[in-house]
């Protein structure tokens, strides 16, 4: 499990002042690169090798507004994973007083790029993530998480 930061900015709001509906998931994009730099998973390398990693399913439940200047926490957790697909949960909270925001929930298949044909994730890169599934099934805190 990982959490990120963010601060909102003025352009991510709309014209009633409060947070675009489209950025929760560009910032569950920007929980889900991080948590996966943290595993020691390098994107553009996996890309090299061939393998993509499209968003095949994506979701989020808007719980209560979010607003410009507000400082939010993004958390995420693996909630699935298998050789062939990734899904990610995650939670927004307003970080001074925790209300939870939003919680979504993204699915990842691994394709190969020449085709887009179900691509399986090498041995290490695999390994990588499983450590790291592994370590967020024992964490208390996952379990509380909705996937929206």
């Amino acid at each position: 499990m990982i959490t990120v930061i963010e601060k909102v900015r003025f352009y991510e709001t709309d014209m009633m002042g409060i947070v675009h509906h489209s950025n929760q998931i560009r910032w569950f994009e920007v929980a889900r690169c991080e948590y996966l730099r943290q595993a020691g998973i390098d994107l553009f390398a996996l890309m090299d090798g061939g393998i993509t990693f499209p968003i095949k399913h994506v979701s989020c439940e808007y719980i209560s507004p979010i607003n410009y200047g507000d400082t939010i926490e993004i958390t995420t957790y693996l909630h699935k994973l298998s050789r062939a697909q990734m899904v990610f949960a995650y939670r927004i909270s307003n970080q001074e007083d925790g209300t939870v925001m939003a919680t979504g929930m993204t699915q990842n298949v691994f394709t190969h790029k020449k085709d887009g044909t179900v691509a399986r994730l090498d041995t290490e890169a695999y390994a990588k993530l499983k450590k790291c599934y592994e370590e967020d099934l024992k964490n208390p805190q996952t379990g509380g998480m909705s996937i929206g």
